[in-house]
Order: structure tokens, then C-alpha cells, then sequence
């Protein structure tokens, strides 16, 4: 044995896996379950095959479908295996749906094309931010670029889209918006003066936005050296961070650009630092946490599981990007706590309760508690979750925990037995669907699962193909109950031909009833990232064919 390379070692060793019944082709195989194939007794200890079970250590997961090309090869769902015998038949791969009751005016990929090139050209033109923006009457110019409660979250999650669209496409304009993007995003922070703070957003004196008053408190002077006449949004809180999260786990995932990639290990960096020192919580110039900034399960100003959730992502983000042995020792061993030899003296700093506390595992477990009863569920705590899972889910590789964490994302995060709740599963969030047939793995052939993808396919079909501000009338629905901000709901998803949304629409409740009647303003143009993130992470994963 010591003579065979072991590149052919790990080859055997997945033959074997799927010859004796032990997995299924197209599951994600564990370097434990490869190590489990080798029978160590027959094999010498040669330097090679060391060389391949440690290489095998680093890999997340093997995934025993068809590898695919470097552009444009996702197969999600795909079980079938090439293998180089004529007695071997090959079994046809199940399909996703394809909204087929919906024929698209519009072909979803050109409706990408379209919203990536405006994206560049026009909504990040101000300052490097994606922004909503007001045309001039030529309907072609920039009249000004908008001010929005969290433009550091829309462009996180543009930053997102465009690593997806790196990994589908290998197209070398998508590399190019995001290092706008992370310079601007770069910008966002070194306005603020403290490392690791960011501005909701920012203005940039040499840039035209709509007026914000001189004197509004929410809006404070850059103190910062080189930004004289600046301003930044203060009071960032823990959603514009999960997007900015989001954007710079993807973007280090999918992209190679090495100076890229150092600027961004930069961020996170300062960013983990920020939230480290300061107990699990952001913290403004004023020296105040900022009022959604309490980060750590016991704040009670949220739900334990859902700060645990964001905490757990963030922290391993930061421990796998920076090869940090601290932080893994304080993500395994205090926050998991399936450690048992880490230093938690922290917890106590950070609340009286922390220590005594469940582990955020557990928390995520027991107290996630995104179902709500009634109307009353918030769609932005999903969002935020599901930006969370999502690199947690690719970055987690103990066994145990990656278990665990399935069992959270398919029972408190998607799809309900519980006629008090509303899921996921059945409202045709594309994002929402898409991520979780990402993070599970789980394929067409499950019922549940195929209409999801069937109804996220119908609403991307259904997504208008430019985003200025359409007419919509006031909703006629007969209301069942308020929301959680005491807006009338229905009984039913509503048409997305009659629901108004600007610049994100997976984060709405599309069961809320219009109030008011829209006229139509082609001048007034939405800035495109939830089209374009639901769609790359669709392509990414084999969810969405390449021609629909």
C-alpha cells in the first residue's frame, strides 16, 4: 500500500463508501466517514496517505455528486455518479421544478443581467454604496443617490450576490463590484473613528443624496482624520452587521483575489475585536451600545435563540477566516461548550447570567422562536437568521453540531406542523427556500421541499424586471389579523403584481394588505440586491437552470 498515492487512496475509499451501502450517492460525506472506509491496519503509515487524510480534515464536506466545472456546474440535487463501468446504469437525476404554470415575460437570467449591470452603473455610482436612486426626467442620469435606514446592509448583501455570481460565472465584473463595494464598505467604518464600528450609512460631501437636516441627532460628524465634512447614520444595529456578515463570509468563500481577501480578513478582524472587547455588543462613538447592538443569548431584548444564533455565525466566521485558536476555543468551548478545558471567565463579564446559562446551541434549540402564533411573526429576525445559518452551516464541521444545527434549520427555521404558525415552505420566499435547500442538502425528491422551490421559482418569475416604484392599488383583502406592527393582514400570500416592496423584498410579510394607492414613478428606481442574491445563490446550488 505504501506505493499507491494517496489522491487514489481517497478515491478508494469513496468507492468503497458507496459500493458497501454505507452512503448514498449525492450525500456530503464527513473526512470521518472516509477515514471509516480505510482499513488502517492494511495500509503503512506513509507520508502520502497522512498527507490525503489531512487534506481531507480541511475539506467541509465531500460531496459524491458529479464534480463540477469551475464555472456554472452546481448540482444540488444531482445523484448521479459517473462510474467507468458498462454494467452501471445511470439513473436520471430528479429535477426541480420549474414554475411551469408561469410563463416569465422575462428570462430570469436576463432579469439578472439587466439588475448587474444597473447595479454598477448606477446604484453604487454615488459612493461605492448600493443605493436606491432618483433619475432626472431622461429617465437615464442620477439626480441624487438615496439615504435608508441600513444601506450597510443592502450592500452586504449585494456583496453576496456578486461572489455567488463569481462562483457560477467566473466573470471578472463581479470581482470588480465587489471590491467597490468592500472599499466602500472600508469607507463605512473608517468614517465612524472606532475600529470595527460601522454607520448605518454615510455621506460623503462630494456626492449628491436627498437632504438629511444639519441638525437631525441621527446623524453624527466624522471625528475621523481625512473625513472632514462626513457623516455617518448612527445607532447600527445587529441587522446591518448580519448582512455585512454575509457579504464578507460569501466573498471569502468564492473569490481569490488575494488583496481582496486580505482586505476583508481585515474587516472581520476589526469587526470580531469590536464585539470581543466590548461583551457581545456594538457599542456607538458615544461609548453606548447602540440600541439593537446586545449580542450575547441573555439580553433578553430579543429572543436567546436568535442572538445566539448571530453570535455563534459571527464568532465562527471570524475563528475559521482567521485561524483564530482563541476564538475557537471560545466558540467550541463557551458559547457550544462541548469543551471542557477553555477559559469562559468572559461570560460573567458580559451578564450575571451568561455562565449559568444554557450553551447557544442549546438556545438555538429551545428558544429560536421565529414561528410565532397569529400575525405576529417578524421576517426580519428570519432574514437575519437565515444570513446566519447559511455560512455558519459551510464553515461548522463537528459532526455532533452540524446535526444539531440541520435539526434547528428544519424544525424552527422553515417548514411547521403547527396550524398556529405560518411556514416558510409555503409563501414563496425565494431567498429563504433557496438557503435551505442549500444548507440541508435535501433534494427535489422531497415533497415538501419540491413545491417550496416551485413557489420561490413562481415569485422570481413574478419579480418585476426593472425596480422603479410601480402603481399599485390599495389592497382590497379582507383582513384576519394585525401584524406584529399592527398593519391589516390576509388570509392569503398577496400577488406579487399587487404588493409594493422597494429594494428587499424577502424580509416583508407577504401576507400584509396595501394601505394606500402608489402612483406610478419611473424616476424613483429600487437598488436590485434582492433579486440578484436570491438568484446567484439559486444558480450556485443547481436551483436554478442556467436558460429559465
Amino acid at each position: 500500500m505504501s506505493e499507491i498515492p494517496g489522491v487514489i487512496v481517497a478515491c478508494l475509499c469513496l468507492s468503497m463508501l458507496v459500493s458497501c451501502g454505507k452512503v448514498a450517492t449525492g450525500d456530503i460525506l464527513e473526512p470521518s466517514d472516509v477515514r471509516d472506509a480505510l482499513d488502517l491496519t492494511d495500509i503503512s503509515d506513509t507520508s502520502e496517505t497522512l498527507e490525503t487524510l489531512e487534506t481531507l480534515e480541511t475539506l467541509e464536506t465531500f460531496d459524491t455528486t458529479e464534480a463540477g466545472d469551475a464555472a456554472d456546474t452546481s448540482h444540488a440535487g444531482d445523484t448521479t455518479v459517473a462510474l467507468d463501468t458498462e454494467d452501471t446504469e445511470v439513473v436520471p437525476a430528479p429535477e426541480w421544478p420549474t414554475c411551469p404554470q408561469i410563463e416569465s415575460q422575462v428570462a430570469l437570467s436576463d432579469k439578472a443581467a439587466y439588475f448587474d449591470e444597473v447595479a454598477a452603473s448606477r446604484h453604487l455610482a454615488g459612493d461605492g454604496l448600493l443605493r436606491n436612486l432618483y433619475l432626472k426626467e431622461n429617465l437615464q442620469d442620477v439626480e441624487l443617490w438615496y439615504h435608508v435606514e441600513n444601506v450597510i446592509l443592502w450592500s452586504g448583501m449585494y456583496l453576496a450576490s456578486q461572489a455567488f455570481r463569481y462562483e457560477v460565472t467566473g466573470e471578472q465584473e463581479a470581482l470588480h463590484n465587489a471590491r467597490t463595494v468592500v472599499d466602500a464598505l472600508h469607507h463605512l467604518t473608517l468614517v465612524t473613528g472606532v475600529s470595527g464600528l460601522y454607520g448605518r450609512s454615510m455621506y460623503n460631501p462630494s456626492v449628491k443624496y436627498n437632504p438629511v437636516a444639519p441638525e437631525s441627532t441621527s446623524w453624527t460628524n466624522s471625528p475621523a482624520p481625512g473625513y472632514e465634512g462626513w457623516r455617518f447614520r448612527n445607532d447600527v444595529s445587529k441587522d446591518g452587521y448580519a448582512g455585512l456578515m454575509f457579504g464578507y463570509a460569501a466573498a471569502l468563500e468564492h473569490f481569490k483575489d488575494q488583496e481582496l481577501l486580505t482586505d476583508i480578513r481585515a474587516r472581520v478582524r476589526e469587526i470580531i475585536d469590536h464585539i470581543m472587547l466590548n461583551n457581545l455588543q456594538i457599542v456607538d462613538t458615544t461609548g453606548l451600545v447602540t440600541e439593537h447592538g446586545r449580542l450575547y443569548q441573555t439580553a433578553m431584548d430579543d429572543f436567546p435563540g436568535f442572538n445566539a444564533m448571530l453570535t455563534s455565525s459571527w464568532v465562527k466566521i471570524a475563528q475559521t477566516e482567521l485561524a483564530d485558536t482563541t476564538l475557537e476555543d471560545f466558540y467550541y468551548g463557551c458559547l457550544m461548550r462541548v469543551r471542557d478545558d477553555a477559559d469562559c471567565g468572559m461570560l460573567a463579564q458580559i451578564s450575571e447570567l451568561e455562565a449559568g446559562y444554557m450553551s447557544y446551541m442549546e438556545s438555538m434549540e429551545q428558544f429560536l422562536n421565529l414561528f410565532l402564533p397569529g400575525c405576529g411573526q417578524n421576517y426580519d429576525n428570519f432574514d437575519m437568521c437565515y444570513q446566519a445559518i447559511y455560512p455558519l452551516m459551510r464553515r461548522e464541521q463537528d459532526p455532533a453540531l452540524r446535526e444539531r444545527l440541520l435539526w434547528v434549520v428544519r424544525n424552527n427555521m422553515f417548514h411547521t406542523d403547527n396550524p398556529k404558525f405560518q411556514g416558510i415552505d409555503e409563501i414563496g420566499n425565494s431567498m429563504f427556500t433557496f438557503t435551505y435547500a442549500a444548507v440541508t442538502g435535501d433534494g427535489p425528491e422531497d415533497p415538501m421541499l419540491h413545491n417550496a422551490v416551485n413557489l420561490a421559482i413562481c415569485t422570481m418569475k413574478e419579480f418585476p424586471a426593472e425596480k422603479f416604484e410601480r402603481e399599485i392599488a390599495r389592497g382590497q383583502q379582507e383582513e384576519v389579523c394585525q401584524s406584529r406592527l399592527d398593519n391589516p393582514v390576509a388570509a392569503e400570500t398577496i400577488p406579487l403584481s399587487e404588493y409594493p416592496f422597494d429594494n428587499y423584498l424577502w424580509r416583508l410579510d407577504f401576507f400584509e394588505i396595501p394601505q394606500d394607492d402608489i402612483a406610478e414613478n419611473r424616476r424613483m428606481v429600487y437598488s436590485p440586491e434582492d433579486y440578484l442574491v436570491a438568484y446567484w445563490l439559486g444558480r450556485m446550488h443547481g436551483l436554478i437552470p442556467a436558460d429559465l
